[in-house]
Parts: structure tokens; C-alpha cells; sequence
């Protein structure tokens, strides 16, 4: 399986306008969906994290969800959990729906319902699994998770999951489609808005700034996590995903615009 397994995270500022409560962003959904039909014509299997955007983090961040249980606060807590697990399974529902219109046969995978823990501690279970055996693509997604902890719950990252699902099945190349920028930025304080990096050494220093509404980390999070994939054995490229041909070219083995990790610099 690992030789055709292609992890694709679309990221929840690409997928949703996350300055706004539940705005998704259509024709990026659609197109990026019309780019896994392309993927799985060339013969791999994919799995599909997305983000939370605006249908998440406004909420989260607004009642501190990711600081786990606040006594003074519990209740309006627990309220906006309800409703943020809601409103992802909307987001989620308009992700298969569009797929769907592709002919693409995919089934939702919903964390707080199918799992508990916190990071990449959390559990994937078996379910998740079955579908990939069955060619059945999986759409998982950031979501508010149980804890057995002392916090009781907090926020378990699209970011976070690639990292679980890189520990467990190996994918050959995991691609994380992000908006604002072609992929890493070396500096994004500098006049010109920083350069992209085409080839990045786990390791090497980047600077990267706060990201508005986020609850998980933003970017910093994000590099983690992606040379943690990186160095399970996956290759690892980070892209624009509003130019999906470039996610093509990736996948092809074509040169394309965006930030591949790699051991030795250019």
C-alpha cells in the first residue's frame, strides 16, 4: 500500500474563509476535488485531512476550548463544542458531497466520534483503517475531541492526524495545500512579503507568524508535524492549493512551485 498512498491535508484557511463563522470556500473545495479525481487515475490511493477554518477555530478560540475544562465557563464550553463538532460535520458533508459530483466513493470519518486523546496521542481506531481496504477514501478531519485527562477535552489538529496516519500506514508522499502563500516562507516580515523555499531541510530556521482565529499553532505546528511525516519515511511537499496542477506535477515527479523537504539543500 505504501508505494501508491498519497495523504492530502487541505487546509482550513484554503477550504473556508476562517476570518468568518462557516463561509466555505466552493470553487477551491471543487477544484481540489476534481484533483483527487486526477490522483486516483494515476493509480494511488488517498486519504483526505482537511481543516477546520472559520467553522472551528472563531469558536474555538473564543471560549479557550483548547485549554481543555474551565470550571467558570463550563457550560458555555461544552455548548460550543456541540456546536463545533456540528458545524464540521457540515464542512465534512460539503467535501463528500463535492466528491460525490466527481463519482469519488469516500465516507467520513468523524474524530470525536470514533476516538479520544489529545495531539498525537489520539486514537485512531480500527474503522479508519477498513476503509482504505475497502478503496474507500477517508475524509477525516480537526475536530474537539475527549480527553482522559484532566482537561476533559481539547482540540485534536488536521496537522496533528498526518502525523498519526504517517506513524501507522507509511504514504509515500503527504501533501499539505495551504492558501496565503506558494509553501514555506522564509520570512514573511521582510519588505517583499519573504521568499519561498523550493527545498527545505528539517531543521533549518524559518520564521513564521500568528495566525488570525488559530487554536492548534498555525504554521509552527504545521512544519512540526510535516518533518515529523517527513521523517517516518514519507516525502513531504507543501503547495499552494489553489493551483492544483502543481499538486499534479508533484505527484507526477514533475518540478512545480511550492516547498518539497529534502535532506540535502540547493
Amino acid at each position: 500500500m505504501a508505494e501508491e498512498l498519497v495523504l492530502i491535508k487541505f487546509g482550513g484557511s484554503l477550504i473556508t474563509n476562517k476570518s468568518k463563522k462557516c463561509s466555505p470556500k466552493y470553487e477551491v473545495i471543487d477544484i481540489l476535488c476534481a484533483a483527487i479525481e486526477n490522483i486516483l487515475d494515476m493509480g494511488k490511493k488517498v486519504i483526505i485531512v482537511h481543516g477546520a477554518g472559520g467553522y472551528g477555530h472563531i469558536k474555538a478560540k473564543k471560549w479557550k476550548i483548547s485549554e481543555g475544562l474551565i470550571l467558570d465557563i463550563k457550560n458555555e464550553q461544552y455548548q460550543a463544542i456541540n456546536e463545533i463538532r456540528n458545524d464540521m460535520e457540515d464542512l465534512n458533508e460539503i467535501i463528500l458531497s463535492t466528491l460525490l459530483k466527481y463519482s469519488i466513493d469516500a465516507k467520513s470519518h468523524s474524530p470525536h466520534k470514533n476516538g479520544y486523546g489529545l495531539g498525537v496521542e489520539y486514537s485512531l481506531n480500527e474503522d479508519f483503517y477498513q476503509l482504505i481496504q475497502q478503496n474507500i477514501i477517508p475524509v477525516i478531519y480537526g475536530d474537539v475531541v475527549d480527553s482522559n485527562t484532566v482537561k476533559e477535552f481539547g482540540i485534536l489538529s488536521g496537522d496533528d492526524l498526518c502525523e498519526i496516519i504517517c506513524n501507522s500506514l507509511k504514504p509515500s508522499h503527504v501533501i499539505f495545500a495551504i492558501d496565503g502563500a506558494l509553501g514555506l516562507i522564509d520570512d514573511p516580515n521582510l519588505p517583499n512579503g519573504g521568499n519561498l523555499i523550493r527545498n527545505y531541510v528539517p531543521g533549518s530556521e524559518i520564521i513564521t507568524n500568528e495566525v488570525l482565529n488559530d487554536v492548534t499553532g498555525g504554521m509552527t505546528l504545521k512544519l512540526k508535524r510535516a518533518i515529523n511525516c517527513y521523517e517516518s519515511g514519507a516525502r513531504v511537499s507543501i503547495i499552494n492549493g489553489n493551483n492544483t496542477e502543481m499538486i499534479l506535477k508533484a505527484i507526477r515527479g514533475e518540478d512545480f512551485v511550492g516547498t518539497e523537504f529534502s535532506n540535502n539543500a540547493i
